[in-house]
């Protein structure tokens, strides 16, 4: 009896002891910092100044689609492991992609990779070809990644980092997709403007507090709402609903037409008869097929601008299917913000729409 009172001790006293460890473990790292799309690079300086790092660059500082002047997809900041180690706040950041040339064993990278990833999975990478990138999180952070792209030699690299960029991308975006939430829906909920889009479309979608009605035209069925930019320009949202009785419905011209339609009607400048229309001469307009919520989805992208004056900017036009009801949810995504960059603003518009729902099928 005594016996079994000291074992229960004892292991109560283990499994305290760990808990605290892991407490104290946690409570040791402060949070990760930095901006959306902001990406760390890590590799060794003679690395970063090769090939390898203009691959890096090529694919994850390549051009965003589509804006009226070029941003990189990604913000790339490059930093080796003496650079990381001389100032611990640089530890501290979310997102990390560690490029490892494995022959090269007298690389600090290679070092740290390995101490990272430890030895027999350090020796399947070695022997592996197969086996070439890993993920890592809180390493030094809370909330960070850290990605591992890895091989026997730089050429092998570069086709390592050609292969693997999408589904790192992917990751990127995903992992910082709740810091995205929590920025569009800083404000509370537009309470009278998500039920406007139930009643109209049977559409669920919550509308952030800082959205307001621009305009409404009901033979039209169109909801058009913005939100004002507290540095200028605003950001807008253009619903409308039809009857899905074609396929050619979801096709480019389709979508051009209807935001040209609009556009004619409602969106005018200061210049008396200047209305916005598509150009899709100086930049073609993009293609995507997407699912929103298990809805099949068109997406367009391109550029718009003002037909008697020198105003322009992105947009980004969805072509969502509900057939259980056979309609077609119009969504016309555009901003208006000169002289400011367009990616994380489009990124935040893009975000909102894939949270809409059809409330027949939600």
């Amino acid at each position: 009896m005594n016996r079994l009172f000291y074992i229960f001790i004892a292991i109560s006293f283990l499994t305290i002891s760990c808990k605290d460890e892991v407490s104290r473990s946690l409570k040791s790292k402060p949070s990760a910092l930095s901006k959306l799309n902001d990406v760390i690079i890590v590799t060794d300086d003679d690395m970063w100044d090769s090939e390898v790092g203009d691959t890096i660059k090529y694919y994850f500082a390549s051009a965003y689609p589509i804006l009226p002047r070029p941003e990189p997809f990604f913000d790339l900041r490059h930093f080796s492991v003496a650079d990381l180690n001389s100032q611990p706040l640089r530890k501290e950041l979310r997102t990390y992609v560690v490029a490892v040339d494995l022959s090269d064993d007298d690389s600090d990278v290679n070092k740290m990779f390995k101490r990272d990833i430890g030895e027999e999975r350090y020796m399947k990478a070695k022997t592996d070809p197969n086996f070439n990138s890993s993920v890592g999180r809180d390493k030094w952070a809370r909330g960070q990644l850290i990605v591992y792209l890895f091989a026997n030699s730089e050429e092998a690299l570069f086709e390592v980092i050609q292969n693997n960029f999408s589904a790192v991308a992917k990751r990127i975006h995903m992992h910082d997709e709740k810091a995205l939430h929590s920025k569009v829906y800083s404000q509370k909920e537009n309470l009278g403007l998500s039920q406007k889009l139930k009643d109209r479309y049977d559409v669920d979608l919550l509308v952030p507090g800082d959205y307001l009605l621009a305009k409404e035209d009901e033979k039209d069925g169109m909801i058009w709402l913005r939100k004002n930019m507290k540095e200028g320009g605003a950001m807008n949202l253009v619903f409308r609903q039809m009857d899905y009785t074609d396929e050619s419905q979801l096709g480019m011209a389709s979508a051009k037409a209807l935001r040209d339609d609009y556009g004619l009607k409602h969106v005018e400048s200061d210049v008396p008869g200047s209305h916005m229309l598509t150009n899709d001469v100086d930049l073609p307009m993009y293609e995507y097929t997407r699912e929103i919520n298990g809805e099949y989805a068109k997406e367009y992208r391109g550029i718009w601008e003002m037909s008697k004056d020198f105003i322009g900017g992105s947009f980004a036009t969805y072509l969502i299917l509900d057939k259980e009801t056979n309609k077609l949810l119009f969504v016309d995504a555009w901003v208006f913000a000169p002289g400011k960059s367009k990616r994380d603003i489009m990124q935040e518009m893009e975000h909102l729409v894939n949270q809409i729902k059809f409330s027949v099928n939600g």
